[in-house]
């Protein structure tokens, strides 16, 4: 704070302009230096006083902001000039900087240095600002600043217990500090032997002299501490009007009239009659303290238990600590700002257990910080605490972790703190386990996709067979929660992997927790594994023994027809679309009479693919000329060749080879099977073919085909039986019993009187074949 020399400067490097402008600023400022005397200041005195804070009141001194020199650590000087001041006013400023040399109490100002020289009385003290100055003013807060009160009445009450009255006491002579504490200052005529006529007669000197604030009373009787009571009051109105009316500072008029409308009711009818009569005991301000208002406020018990932090016993700490994030609900969100969260970081700092059961309450109070504060202040400490091994501060800030998550940026999270909590997943401790599946909630929607993929997964998918049947069933619930926050391929690959686990799962709450979290995400799933894996498994639960269980499952269930049935319709009606627009018209009429054959158009198909099959194999082991001579092709109604489905014969527009007649028939029409071509395996089960087609009951006939069929059957009769001979029947060319019969079966030498009665039993099993046959066809209409 010397004057700066201006020699230094080298002439040649600068214009002409610029040096004069810097001469007269050189003495501009040696000049103002002379009139306020900063330099006469002492080397020693080690702080730079810097611009001047406008007081709302008067006062001997002018308050300056200043920087420590050491550290650069801001503070605020109070300067005292002697020049324009009478000899009671300066030994009104001396003895106030007597009593801060003397004084050391946690809520009085506390001075760092102090100098007396012949121009002035200079105080450094820590920074602050006045409590009636616009800057100190918080808009955003609506609450009564009970704790300030509460820091204000506690210095006045030890200097009562000391000896001393303040004279001044009120808010004038308060100031609050940057983190919103208040201070006890203005001792210019604090003292132990005054009488209350000189303080009240020296307040008309020094007093603030607020417009159309109160005086004190000249009728106040008692001690010289009366007036500080009377001070007491003014203070008290002040406080809890300006914060109902919102308006602070000088700008808010004081109405001790009025003011008790606005005290709590605790301190109503005690406030009232204070100034009159003060209170009964020997320390009335210790007094007022002890009331259920001040004892009760949990402000007031949160920073009292703080400040005595270092005096508490571990078992106090830890009841403390394990109720403070509820106490934290009923305090102005300024206070936990500035004022608890600073306390907190002071005493996680302390070993033992502090900082395992202090990291709640500063996580919760963080995540009310601006960005640029959560960062600066908290975001440095979540990122040492987990680095540490200490499982009690790991599972604190696992369990808050969604309260924080949103201020912390993205790369220290996948760089610094995830890492460090993928140990969770193995560790020993199953509480730690749980929590940090619990956290993965809040982590992965912040975390890279590969990172998730290549580290958590497995390790999620893990926990599925943990011992401890709760990290299971977490383990289910959280996959379920995270999907959202996935790609849909992964997302449906770590689901299909758990969800069948956990429905498995001998843990009951663990079963309910895998059907309700399908039901859920059962909308990422493809309709193939819906139906196919996991659907099976919740049909399995409908026969659970616990009730909750199974109750459960039948809901699911039906949620999933549902949401299945609109799946294949979506599905279906997509096809539709598509051929429509790729093939066109042709496609819908090849297609009309698939979808209308009906119930049995699956057996008519299957059973005309085994005739067709078998028919193929057996003329295609005959000679070619043989087989053309007996089989006729009958030609369309229309003319052309008949097409077929590729899906089965049509069994009504089938051309089979047409029967032979014998005399034993009588004129019917029919086949042998063995005539067919058939192997043994398929005509030796008529019993079985006619059980099989019982199954079916009724079968639906073609109504609009019939009469033409039975017209061209008759026709192909009539035209088979003009051209063959009415003598013994024609035996088909290289259709006899040994082509098909097994070679094991075949004779190798019989006589030929034995070879004879084979062929009668062959016809006998011819006839009662054909009759089946004409049976089989009827069921048909055919």
């Amino acid at each position: 704070s010397r004057a700066v020399s201006a020699e230094g400067v080298a002439p040649l490097e600068c214009p002409s302009s610029l040096l004069r402008d810097a001469d007269s600023l050189n003495t501009m400022f040696k000049s103002i230096l002379s009139k306020v005397g900063w330099g006469e200041l002492p080397s020693s005195f080690g702080f730079t006083i810097g611009e001047k804070v406008e007081l709302p009141f008067n006062s001997l001194w002018d308050l300056h902001k200043a920087l420590k020199r050491s550290d650069g650590s801001a503070a605020s000087v109070f300067v005292c000039l002697k020049k324009d001041l009478g000899v009671q006013q300066v030994a009104a400023a001396k003895n106030a900087e007597q009593i801060f040399k003397s004084l050391r109490h946690p809520n009085v100002l506390r001075v760092l240095d102090t100098c007396d020289v012949d121009s002035g009385v200079y105080l450094a003290t820590e920074a602050v600002e006045p409590l009636l100055s616009a800057e100190c003013i918080d808009k955003d807060e609506t609450e009564p600043a009970t704790w300030g009160l509460y820091q204000a009445l506690d210095a006045l009450g030890f200097l009562h217990a000391s000896g001393f009255a303040h004279g001044l006491f009120g808010p004038a002579s308060l100031y609050v500090t940057a983190v919103g504490e208040y201070r006890l200052g203005g001792f210019e005529l604090c003292g132990k032997d005054t009488s209350l006529e000189s303080l009240l007669t020296s307040w008309k000197n020094f007093g603030p002299k607020i417009a159309s604030w109160p005086e004190p009373p000249s009728n106040l009787t008692g001690s010289a501490q009366m007036i500080d009571l009377w001070g007491v009051t003014v203070l008290c109105a002040y406080v809890f009007g300006s914060a109902k009316a919102q308006t602070f500072g000088v700008d808010f008029r004081v109405d001790l009239a009025r003011a008790p409308s606005s005290y709590p009711p605790e301190l109503r009818k005690l406030l009232a009659d204070f100034p009159k009569t003060g209170l009964k005991g020997k320390t009335p301000v210790a007094d007022i303290l002890a009331t259920s208002f001040f004892q009760h406020h949990p402000a007031i018990r949160v920073m009292s238990f703080l400040s005595t932090l270092h005096i508490r016993s571990p078992e106090e700490k830890e009841g403390f600590f394990e109720g403070l994030p509820g106490l934290l609900d009923n305090i102005p969100k300024s206070m936990q700002t500035r004022q608890v969260l600073k306390e907190l970081l002071e005493a996680q700092k302390f070993p033992g257990q502090e900082a395992a059961q202090v990291l709640p309450a500063i996580l919760k109070i963080g995540v009310k910080l601006k960005d640029e504060e959560f960062k600066e202040k908290i975001a440095p400490l979540v990122v040492q605490l987990f680095a540490q091994p200490d499982r009690a501060v790991r599972f604190r800030l696992l369990t808050s972790m969604g309260e924080m998550i949103n201020f912390l940026d993205e790369k220290i999270i996948n760089d610094k703190i995830f890492p460090e909590c993928l140990n969770g997943f193995t560790d020993s401790s199953g509480p730690i386990r749980e929590a940090t599946v619990k956290a993965l909630v809040h982590f992965v929607p912040r975390l890279n996709a590969k990172t998730f993929e290549n580290k958590v997964l497995k390790l999620l998918l893990k926990t599925m067979h943990d011992p401890e049947a709760s990290i299971r069933t977490n383990a289910v619930i959280c996959c379920g929660m995270i999907s959202s926050s996935l790609p849909p391929a992964l997302a449906t690959q770590m689901l299909t992997s758990a969800l069948p686990t956990g429905l498995k799962d001998p843990f009951s709450p663990c079963r309910s927790a895998s059907l309700q979290t399908l039901q859920a995400t059962a909308a990422l799933f493809p309709l193939d594994d819906l139906a196919n894996r996991l659907m099976p498994c919740v049909c399995q639960r409908l026969a659970d023994p616990d009730a909750n269980v199974h109750n459960t499952a039948f809901d699911v269930l039906e949620s999933l027809r549902h949401q299945m049935r609109e799946k294949v319709d979506e599905r279906t009606a997509q096809q539709s679309a598509d051929a429509a627009a790729n093939i066109g018209g042709s496609n819908e009429a090849q297609s009309a009479p698939q979808a209308t054959g009906g119930w049995s158009s699956w057996a008519l198909s299957t059973v005309g693919s085994v005739v067709t099959s078998k028919l193929a194999g057996s003329m295609s082991s005959s000679a070619p000329g043989a087989a053309s001579a007996e089989v006729s092709t009958p030609t369309h109604a229309s003319g052309s060749t008949p097409t077929h489905a590729t899906s089965g014969m049509d069994l009504s527009r089938m051309s089979l080879p047409q029967p032979t007649v014998t005399e034993e028939e009588g004129g019917g029409a029919g086949w042998g099977l063995d005539d067919l071509g058939l192997d043994s395996e398929l005509t030796g089960a008529g019993e079985e073919r006619e059980n099989f087609w019982e199954d079916f009951g009724q079968m639906p006939t073609q109504v609009s085909s019939l009469a033409e069929q039975q017209e061209a059957e008759a026709a192909q009769k009539a035209e088979i039986q003009q051209k063959r001979p009415s003598g013994n029947r024609v035996q088909p060319p290289n259709m006899d019993a040994s082509v098909h019969a097994p070679a094991s079966r075949q004779p190798k030498a019989a006589p030929k009187a034995k070879s004879q009665a084979p062929a009668a039993k062959k016809t006998s099993s011819a006839d009662m074949l054909a009759k089946e046959e004409d049976d089989f066809w009827a069921e048909f209409n055919m």
